[in-house]
């Protein structure tokens, strides 16, 4: 937790986060040290009262003006304005509020409430109004029920049409890892459980689909808050999760994985943690209109016919329509359009057309890539040449600009590195190896950690392949190893998934 920050726009300012801000660096926490007891009193103010009172009353009509006086005052400075719990404090936008302990009443009230609700953080948009803000008053202090408290508190903020406040769901676990000491075990264990949470899921999406239910959306955005956390803390063990092809799992782990990339992105462009988790939500929903799409289609060795390219085609839309049966659409608009243009590519290629002018989704592009690359990677039966993840990554670095949106392709390279997580390659004496994690100096990302494949596994022994024979001070070209190439062969898949799921 800092005590001061920089001003932080919702999700923007992804381009250049942290640099070229007007503002000092202390004047956002400056005006959160001074507007942060005025919040939690006016928040708990305006909460007590909107129990008591009707939201037409005077007493709560008051309350809400000055709690939403105070928000427009922080949004001016701050953009969002989040409010979080972190070890029995009390934060906003990562600044701790510090009260007189006469004053600390509202602030540990504030805390006990969101525990009650297993709420970790509340995200307030700029964009937030009276009515949204009013009903969120009403339905957050209720007296929680029910086994599943945050659950039940998501769908009836959802179905009272609040977009504009997010909760993020407290996960006791991986806020453990975030805030101590990461142990990599622990990091791997909780990965491993967020990746099948979400395999299963699209498994239930599906099914959903085929018995015509609606797809359930505070679920997915659990389980994108909980990868978001442990791609805060470290997303190796997920990317390699991702590098894992499961044949049989395709169409399930294909979006889990464009999630997980996506997420990667999202995170290095230096997005709050919700656009993350919202992202990742909107990914995992992108291909969900390939259920209407026959299985001999999806599958089909040969060439699509005419005809068959156009039902292909349509699958964009088709997620579209099948979205928008969700029972808030209003807090299905980011899945919505990611459905509907994650085929529309940079330059204005791709399908379905759009209209003139028509400006894509701030997600698609990112999504786009992302989806791009897992396929790419993934071996199919229509598919002759199947690339590795290098090779993948160098198509699309010299499709920037052109296919994909150069700022994206710069952030995924960057994030990958030259051998991506995941990656099996030979080595110069024989041995095969995967990576295993990128190393940290800039200059050496052709140079990343590896782990040692046998014949049956991991062997245990890793190697940093940026370590010199003589040291740091010896020939830039006396490495003990280096990597002489890639390898794309099923024959690995099961020896380097030893090396990142938990047995």
């Amino acid at each position: 937790m800092r005590e001061h920050k920089q001003n932080r726009n919702a999700g923007a300012g992804a381009a250049g986060a942290g640099e070229g801000h007007a503002l000092s660096v202390t004047e956002p926490g400056a005006v959160i040290d001074r507007l942060g007891p005025v919040l939690a009193h006016r928040l708990f103010s305006a909460g007590r009262t909107a129990q008591i009172h009707d939201l037409g009353n005077r007493a709560a009509r008051a309350a809400l003006d000055q709690l939403r006086q105070v928000l427009g005052e922080l949004g001016e400075v701050e953009g969002r304005v989040v409010l979080a719990i972190a070890a029995d404090l009390l934060s906003i936008n990562d600044v701790r509020i510090i009260v007189d302990p006469q004053a600390m009443g509202p602030v540990l009230y504030l805390i006990d409430e969101m525990k009650k609700r297993k709420v970790e953080e509340i995200d307030f948009a700029p964009e937030v109004g009276a009515g949204e803000l009013g009903a969120f008053l009403k339905i957050f202090f209720a007296e929680p029920s029910g086994e599943d408290v945050f659950g039940g508190l998501a769908r009836d903020l959802s179905a009272a049409g609040v977009v504009n406040i997010r909760l993020t769901e407290w996960i006791e676990r991986v806020k453990y890892l975030r805030d101590a000491k990461v142990n990599r075990q622990e990091v791997r264990e909780e990965s491993n459980k967020a990746m099948a949470r979400a395999v299963m899921f699209m498994g239930e999406i599906v099914r959903a689909i085929e018995q015509r239910r609606p797809v359930q959306l505070p679920k997915a955005n659990r389980i994108a808050q909980q990868m978001a956390d442990i791609i805060r803390t470290d997303e190796t063990v997920l990317v390699g999760l991702a590098s894992i092809k499961d044949y049989d799992e395709y169409t399930f782990a294909h979006s889990v994985n464009v999630s997980v990339f996506s997420m990667l992105i999202a995170d290095r462009l230096r997005m709050h943690k919700n656009d993350v988790s919202q992202i990742g939500v909107a990914a995992l929903f992108h291909d969900v209109g390939k259920t209407h799409i026959p299985h001999t289609l999806l599958n089909k060795p040969d060439s699509l016919s005419t005809d068959e390219w156009k039902l292909m085609e349509r699958h964009p839309v088709l997620g579209v329509l099948e979205l928008s049966r969700a029972r808030s659409l209003r807090a299905m608009v980011d899945p919505l359009f990611v459905s509907l243009e994650h085929h529309l590519l940079f330059n204005g290629g791709g399908y379905p057309g759009k209209p003139g002018p028509w400006e894509l989704h701030p997600y698609v592009h990112i999504v786009t890539l992302a989806d791009v690359f897992d396929a790419m990677t993934t071996p199919r039966v229509y598919r002759k040449h199947t690339l590795t993840p290098d090779s993948a990554l160098r198509f699309i670095a010299a499709k920037s600009g052109d296919l994909f949106d150069p700022l994206i392709v710069k952030v995924f390279v960057r994030a990958m590195g030259v051998y991506p997580v995941g990656t099996v390659v030979e080595l110069d004496n024989g041995q095969r190896a995967v990576v295993t994690r990128q190393n940290e100096h800039c200059r050496m990302l052709h140079r990343p950690i590896v782990s040692l494949l046998g014949e049956n596994g991991p062997t245990g022994e890793q190697v940093d392949l940026s370590e010199q024979v003589g040291g740091a001070g010896g020939d830039a070209t006396d490495y003990r190893r280096t990597i002489v190439r890639s390898l794309h062969d099923r024959r690995y898949e099961a020896r380097k998934a030893d090396c990142f799921i938990a047995r």
